[in-house]
């Protein structure tokens, strides 16, 4: 999620109905997807060519992990990240923008959020 993003979902929620938000963890976000369809938006953003791409196993990326954090990496953190996603551990059964209203529902896409990462990239 985008700081945008951020900003407004939580002014979302100070102003939603409070009896459904008033001591409960939210779980919000901009959209769902995956690595696959991440993929192939940048591919189709970045002139149609298809990417040479490697992938990690799951397990090659628990050994990574383990070895970081024996080694007081900081780049640790990176591969405990990297498995939780890839474990689906991030998804939930259902998210609660709903709850928010209909402009819960309205944030960012996959599209604009990987236009917003080129054109980060260009800029650097």
């Amino acid at each position: 999620m985008t700081n945008c993003s951020v900003g407004k979902l939580t002014v979302l929620a100070l102003l939603a109905n409070p009896d459904k938000v008033r001591n409960r963890a939210l779980r919000i976000n901009s959209f769902t997807t995956t690595p696959l369809e991440i993929l192939a938006e940048y591919e189709k953003q970045t002139g149609g060519q298809k990417w040479e791409v490697e992938f990690t196993s799951l397990e090659d990326v628990r050994s990574a992990e383990k070895k970081a954090y024996e080694d007081g990496l900081g780049s640790a953190t990176a591969y405990t990240l990297r498995r939780i996603w890839a474990e689906g551990k991030t998804l939930y059964d259902q998210r609660d923008n709903g709850v928010l209203g209909a402009d819960g529902e309205k944030t960012e896409d996959l599209q604009r959020a990987v236009i917003k990462a080129i054109e980060a990239q260009d800029n650097a």
